[in-house]
């Protein structure tokens, strides 16, 4: 039942509100199912939708009807009205057939790969890259924003799969926003990207590109010179001072 783990994305338990008396949980069978067959037994479906909340950082409460902190037994189960569950089943059937498509992969190794929630989600609910998701923050609410939300979320995920917080990712994040014109936002994340890699020289490369961007060659000459003084062997810096006719 491996790969009917992985097609499980999100909301079973749809499926896990009562043939019974109200108010019991858990169910004695399933009721409503869309996706998973509907002769599951209850404890398997049980145990799937903990791996799915693991796989999506969330609660119960994310699809269901319900409250937290409110027993499982007052829990609405049954209910289609949150948009999350129905999204969840398009989900599970997209997971699906990813595994169909792996299993049709010619001389696949073993042992096999299956697709699961966590495959994609690593823990998030929306799984996005970090330089997109500072972007989006940036866009919206401004550099002071993006910049508390980078903390926040360095603090709460940093060592776990939900985000790189590796040094690219608020170097592409900064490129993408002054790209788009935004180029007080865009130096302010290189400011805090200094921050967690004072020693960077790639970082340098981004705030010169950035100010060509903005019609300095002064200061994009100057950002690549430190980028070359910081790392002889950067190459792409000494190009992009030979491109502007500057010399390392």
């Amino acid at each position: 039942m491996r790969p009917f783990r992985v097609a499980l994305a999100l909301v079973t338990l749809s499926a896990a509100a009562a043939a019974q008396a109200p108010g019991k949980f858990p169910p004695d069978s399933l009721v409503n199912t869309k996706v998973i067959p509907h002769n599951t037994p209850v404890p398997q479906v049980l145990g799937l939708m903990r791996n799915i909340t693991g796989d999506l950082g969330v609660r119960c409460q994310f699809c269901h009807v319900g409250k937290e902190g409110q027993p499982l037994s007052q829990f609405d189960f049954a209910s289609d009205d949150k948009r999350t569950k129905q999204v969840a089943r398009q989900m599970m059937l997209m997971l699906q057939e990813v595994n169909r498509r792996l299993d049709t992969i010619p001389a696949r190794p073993t042992p096999t790969l299956q697709a699961t929630c966590g495959t994609c989600h690593r823990g998030l609910s929306r799984p996005v890259p970090l330089s997109t998701h500072i972007v989006e923050t940036a866009t919206a609410a401004g550099a002071d924003s993006a910049i508390r939300d980078y903390r926040a979320l360095r603090a709460r995920y940093y060592g776990r799969d939900a985000y790189d917080f590796g040094e690219p990712s608020l170097n592409t994040a900064a490129f993408r926003l002054a790209r788009a014109g935004k180029f007080d936002e865009a130096l302010a994340l290189l400011k805090l990207n200094e921050e967690q890699f004072p020693n960077s020289s790639s970082l340098y490369v981004v705030r010169g590109n950035i100010s060509l961007m903005r019609g300095d060659t002064t200061g994009a000459a100057a950002a690549f010179r430190e980028a070359v003084r910081r790392d002889s062997t950067n190459n792409e810096a000494r190009g992009r001072l030979r491109d502007i006719g500057q010399k390392p």
